[in-house]
């Protein structure tokens, strides 16, 4: 969506916050009286910033490199989530470290061949890894406060506060095509998909979904193939395998370790 806007990154990302926080507000305005007084809260406003800053940085990614390449790059980020996870007071297995592991070396793999792409490119797709990672943390401190659904109209709503002044300095050119484009990533990929990734954050801890969403290249990766005709090249599917196939793996294990927990029934 965003490659086909044509809209340049921090303007994109602007529409798509501010309808979205438009939508949430109308849906939500009875219920959110309660939760303004979290408004100042720090983890809330660094979650929102960085809200912000990962999608800029994802989508001018994409406007220079590859979606392939620019996605699974991105997806550095559940690997930092991983590592930064004992700040929220979860504990890293051997397993999981070993998996992070394969995760960088697949990264490296990847990075053998991009020597040919667009340097901003690359580092604007390791920055939304960066700050993805990032966000998953200061989410999972943010959702000790407030509802998944509350907690993305904040994020929405500042990120439109930051993003506002780029509206007013850069050129850009607003056609048909981009507000439908603008509506359907707001309605669909982000209030919808936002709700249910902070949902599945609020019930799991930060690794099982920081490792499930590894799907998410896998999608990319065939969209971009089908819609846009990029074909991802051998280094990004051997490194992409590797990452992925590491992330589902421990998703796998993580899983059974959760069946065998014994049930504990209380009358």
């Amino acid at each position: 969506m965003a490659v086909w806007s044509y809209l340049p990154s921090p303007i994109f990302v602007f529409f798509r916050v501010v309808i979205s926080t438009a939508v949430l507000y109308t849906i939500l305005r009875k219920k959110l009286s309660l939760s303004y007084r979290y408004f100042s809260n720090p983890f809330v406003i660094i979650s929102g910033l960085l809200l912000a800053a990962n999608w800029v940085f994802l989508f001018y990614a994409v406007s220079l490199i590859p979606i392939s390449e620019a996605i699974i790059f991105y997806y550095f980020g559940p690997v930092i989530a991983i590592l930064l996870s004992p700040l929220v007071k979860e504990r890293i297995n051997s397993f999981n470290l070993i998996n992070v592991i394969l995760s960088f070396a697949g990264i490296l793999i990847m990075s053998a061949g991009t020597i040919y792409l667009n340097p901003l490119g690359l580092i604007s797709a390791i920055l939304s890894g960066i700050t993805y990672g990032l966000l998953s943390i200061t989410s999972k401190h943010s959702s000790k406060y407030l509802s998944p659904i509350n907690l993305v109209f904040f994020q929405v709503l500042i990120s439109s506060i930051v993003l506002f002044p780029f509206v007013l300095f850069i050129k850009y050119s607003f056609s048909v095509n981009d507000v439908f484009i603008a509506i359907f990533s707001s309605v669909v990929q982000t209030v919808l998909a936002l709700f249910l990734w902070y949902d599945s954050m609020k019930n799991l801890n930060v690794q099982i979904v920081s490792i499930i969403s590894y799907l998410d290249p896998v999608f990319a990766i065939i969209f971009a193939l089908a819609f846009l005709r990029q074909i991802p090249t051998i280094y990004t599917l051997i490194g992409g395998t590797l990452l992925i196939g590491s992330g589902l793996l421990t998703t796998i294990i993580a899983l059974k370790d959760k069946d065998r927990e014994p049930d504990i029934n209380i009358e």
